[in-house]
């Protein structure tokens, strides 16, 4: 069943990111994420669809509240977009083009075949290799140890 809570409003993957991927886990990744979260929040996702106080990133999206101020579900829908984006987005797309997620192209993707189909396709290129289980954009497995990608250090 596709989790719709996992589309990001500025095309990111949710599924992908370490921090929703600490949280459904637990485990190693989560002590690994809780030591760069602010020692008064408790670190909690559940996806950027669902993003509320209760979140520990709930701050640290400017997307998010300039969407919400222009009445917009996501960046394409901007004016900004088809100029390129905004200076917010295009830090947050050179950072995610980093570890293989193009922010753009998610866009694009989304308002071409839906968020469903998406998501699908999301799900599928974000699963490990070695034992198949949802992998955040980290160097390696945090369910089989498989290393991912040579680390950028």
């Amino acid at each position: 069943m596709i989790n719709k809570n996992l589309v990001g409003r500025c095309g990111h993957y949710c599924g992908a990111c370490s921090i929703y991927q600490a949280c459904e886990d637990g485990g190693e990744l989560l002590e690994v994420m809780r030591k760069s979260c602010p020692p008064e929040r408790n670190l909690h996702c559940r996806g950027c669809q669902t993003v509320d106080e209760t979140c520990w990133p709930y701050n640290h999206c400017e997307i998010r509240g300039c969407l919400d101020a222009k009445g917009l579900k996501f960046c394409y829908e901007c004016d900004e977009f088809e100029k390129g984006g905004c200076e917010e987005w295009k830090r947050l797309a050179e950072g995610h083009a980093k570890i293989g997620m193009d922010l753009r192209e998610n866009l694009l993707l989304i308002k071409s075949e839906g968020v469903e189909n998406w998501l699908e396709k999301q799900d599928k290129k974000w699963r490990c290799p070695s034992c198949g289980k949802p992998i955040s954009e980290e160097e390696k497995c945090y369910q089989c140890g498989a290393l991912l990608r040579q680390s950028s250090h």
